[in-house]
């Protein structure tokens, strides 16, 4: 392999540290493993038409020239997301007889090919052309053989893997002594961005039950970006002193959240894999999670507990479940066990770069 370029739509900067951050840590382990790694990425965030026309404009230009300038040296391609990263890759395969592989993460599936009749269309194209798919869930991997017609043969369900030298457990009283969270004050956390397709609601909702059914000191903290305005004022009727919004972090100082927090709640509506309650997982973090997309294998055998999604009464059955509950017996140590191993970040490099290989070997090449 010469030299793979990698397209995705979102991508951290030092202004958006979690900003697809999985597809950075991914870059960085495959370069750790000696690949020479191009990147073509849009690293901003902003929403509305004007800045979406801009910040577009501007990836759109940077990937073709730098697609053109390195033509003769990449091999392959890797998309993140099918549509829009996917576009770019089918364009330099027509142009330049580059091959590709394309992630699928979930949103590009459940939320972008359903806007319209077009979208739907690229994101079949971009499915059927690629010489592999990557899936980061099973139920996504179904829905891409059974609704985009991709044969079985050419789907790899492969999670962005954690990386477990980065998320471990830690002494937990020194972590929250660091964070300033006393030591009797119970603690939920939720990770990621602030917006009502994560169940943002139900869990202020759920943990108002919770507060009402306990003497307990509780506390509920939300890490994450919180851009959608009018969502934040919607929710101020509901947060209290007990409830703690954090901005975004990088992993060194997010993962110290993980190992003081008591339990992590991720009631999302859909989730394509939900890589936050692995690495909750992997900081030794008791996880409940909606019954939804790639949490249901994740976590069904007993790493997790699964509550129906939307439903802030069953979510709070749980949370206050996990509250009277010793850490130790909240989860099956065997199940975390084999779901660490299972998506580790070292053994997924491997079998991505293995899939950048076969593509290669396959498509159509040069």
């Amino acid at each position: 392999m010469k030299k793979l370029l990698v397209i995705s739509n979102m991508y951290p900067s030092e202004q958006h540290l979690s900003f697809g951050i999985f597809v950075k840590n991914q870059v960085e382990a495959v370069k750790a493993n000696g690949v020479d790694v191009l990147v073509a990425a849009n690293d901003n965030p902003a929403t509305g038409k004007k800045n979406t026309i801009l910040k577009y404009g501007k990836w759109a230009l940077h990937t073709l020239s730098t697609a053109f300038r390195h033509r003769k040296s990449i091999s392959v391609t890797h998309a993140h997301y099918v549509f829009p990263s996917g576009v770019f890759s089918l364009l330099l395969k027509k142009l330049f007889k580059i091959p590709y592989i394309v992630t699928a993460h979930g949103g590009d599936i459940e939320r972008m090919a359903k806007k319209n009749a077009r979208i739907r269309n690229w994101t079949e194209v971009i499915l059927q052309e690629s010489e592999h798919v990557i899936a980061v869930g099973p139920v996504l991997a179904q829905q891409i053989e059974e609704e985009f017609h991709v044969p079985r043969e050419k789907i790899t369900i492969c999670s962005m893997g954690v990386n477990r030298d980065v998320f471990k457990p830690n002494d937990k009283e020194a972590v929250r002594a660091e964070l300033g969270i006393l030591n009797d004050v119970f603690t939920y956390l939720f990770v990621g961005n602030v917006i009502k397709q994560k169940g943002i609601e139900e869990l202020l909702l759920a943990f108002e039950q919770v507060q009402a059914q306990t003497d307990q000191k509780v506390k509920l903290i939300i890490i994450g970006s919180r851009r959608d305005t009018n969502f934040i004022e919607s929710l101020q009727p509901f947060v209290d002193q007990d409830v703690q919004f954090v901005d975004p972090q990088q992993q060194t100082k997010l993962v110290k959240w993980f190992q003081a927090s008591d339990v992590f709640v991720l009631p999302s509506h859909l989730e394509g894999f939900g890589l936050v309650a692995l690495e909750a997982i992997a900081c030794g973090t008791p996880v409940i999670a909606s019954k939804v997309g790639g949490l249901v294998s994740l976590l069904g055998d007993g790493a997790g507990h699964l509550v129906e999604p939307q439903n802030a009464s069953d979510l709070a059955e749980e949370m206050m479940k996990a509250l009277h509950t010793p850490a130790s017996a909240y989860y099956n140590e065997q199940a975390v066990a084999t779901i660490l191993h299972e998506h580790d970040e070292k053994e997924i490099t491997k079998r991505v770069i293995a899939l950048y290989e076969s593509a290669i070997k396959g498509g159509i090449g040069r």
